[in-house]
């Protein structure tokens, strides 16, 4: 498949092209993504999801750049905090990053956020509305949940339901409650109170899911994509047909207009 060629007719189209090129040419474990803004605990989270601490931590942003690692069934994507930067040129990048390489994005914010802000919303409505049944890949994880009482980790939990069914892209978004610093102590300190208490649990078991239905969720996933580049394929090849066309009209009028002007002058020179 000669992506070069079809992006040369199809610019429109990059995103979905490159897509298409990248499950095409990668390995059949699935890549989730963590997204979300700086500080909202991604990385923290991460590290809780693989076991170690691969992933950079801290008060400021420290991810400028996805950033990968590779499991026995699942790769992982550290992406950079949106809106940390003034120009918003690197959220522009992960978002279309996230799409291009991410089978799955686990979208994070945290509860002491309270509610999600304007510019989240902005953002997960665009990550949703890139393509047909996007928003299935996506799963809001509210972190940081022991930072707060169990009554008002509810309330905001409800308050984020409340927005995210004024949207129909988002409406059947599965939200997640988790604390990765509650299950991180209770590895250190061998409690497993703690671990459950954590409920990344909930993330294992939902990770599980998504390495099996991997295979047939990206077959699903080439078999839109090509429908729709056919689609626009033939859309454009009418919309040149019929501008071909017009020039032709437009160019046998002129020389028609040609040929006139050039009668009634050697008419005139007789």
């Amino acid at each position: 498949m000669n992506i070069n060629a079809l992006l040369h007719f199809l610019p429109q189209e990059e995103q979905n092209l490159n897509r298409l090129a990248f499950i095409k040419n990668n390995s059949s474990k699935p890549r989730i993504a963590v997204f979300g803004k700086y500080n909202h605990g991604k990385s923290t989270l991460l590290n809780a999801l693989i076991g170690e601490e691969f992933f950079k931590a801290a008060d400021k942003r420290e991810t400028v750049e996805n950033r990968e690692l590779e499991q026995e069934k699942v790769i992982w994507i550290d992406t950079p905090g949106l809106d940390a930067d003034v120009n918003r040129q690197d959220d522009a990048k992960a978002i279309k990053g996230a799409f291009e390489v991410a089978d799955y994005l686990f979208l994070v914010h945290q509860a002491q956020a309270g509610e999600l802000d304007k510019y989240e919303l902005d953002v997960f409505l665009k990550l949703a509305r890139q393509d047909k049944n996007y928003s299935q890949k996506m799963f809001l994880i509210i972190t940081q949940v022991d930072q707060k009482s169990p009554d008002d980790v509810a309330i905001v939990e409800r308050k984020i339901r409340e927005q995210l069914m004024q949207f129909i892209d988002l409406q059947q978004l599965e939200v997640i409650k988790v604390s990765a610093q509650r299950y991180l102590r209770g590895i250190q300190e061998d409690k497993s109170i703690f671990c459950e208490r954590s409920n990344i649990n909930e993330l294992f078991s939902l990770t599980g899911k998504l390495v099996e239905q991997i295979d047939a969720a990206r077959e699903k996933e080439l078999k839109r994509l090509k429908s729709k580049i056919l689609l626009e394929l033939r859309s454009k090849t009418k919309w040149t047909a019929a501008e071909l066309m017009s020039k032709r009209a437009k160019a046998m009028k002129e020389k028609a207009e040609l040929q006139r002007d050039i009668q009634t002058l050697s008419q005139a020179l007789v």
